[in-house]
């Protein structure tokens, strides 16, 4: 898949910012139908880590990525659990060799990685709503961050092959 532009991505992002509440469940329906294993990945990543607010924002994130990556060059392929596991596998290694590192590495680390895939401008839009600050009633830890950008980045990786 050609890489998804800026513009396909804000696009994108006025579209579902102008959904009825009935058009976004019909977007969040064919996801579950379409990418059944991405949805349950989602369902699962934070049963042990993530607070009730992080897995709502994940599930919410995994969905608009689904969205904006549906606008891409060609058909998403529909992931299955053998390419979930390999592709989790290598960003979970990634996301730890993090721990320990300055907030200044850290943040090195992420442009650089963004600036290098294979989808710049949707890992763009991940970080970005994950950097940014929650709403005042949402907490959104910053310890957690780290498993949701290797959760999101995921599923980029995935629908990208």
């Amino acid at each position: 898949m050609k890489p998804i532009s800026s513009e396909v991505v804000e696009k994108t992002l006025e579209e579902i910012e102008n959904l009825s509440f009935s058009e976004a469940q019909k977007i969040g329906k064919r996801i579950v139908k379409q990418q059944p294993i991405i949805f349950a990945y989602l369902m699962a990543i934070g049963d042990d880590f993530l607070n009730q607010d992080e897995k709502e924002f994940l599930i919410y994130l995994g969905a608009v990525v689904c969205q904006i990556m549906s606008h891409g060059d060609t058909p998403l392929p529909k992931v299955t659990e053998e390419t979930l596991d390999e592709v989790e596998g290598k960003n979970i290694k990634m996301v730890e060799n993090f721990e320990g590192k300055t907030e200044a590495d850290f943040l090195g680390a992420v442009e650089e990685m963004v600036i290098n895939h294979p989808q710049p401008e949707v890992l763009r839009f991940v970080v970005e709503e994950l950097m940014e600050e929650p709403e005042e009633d949402y907490l959104i830890r910053d310890e957690s961050k780290g498993i949701m950008f290797a959760a999101l980045m995921t599923i980029i990786d995935c629908l990208n092959k």
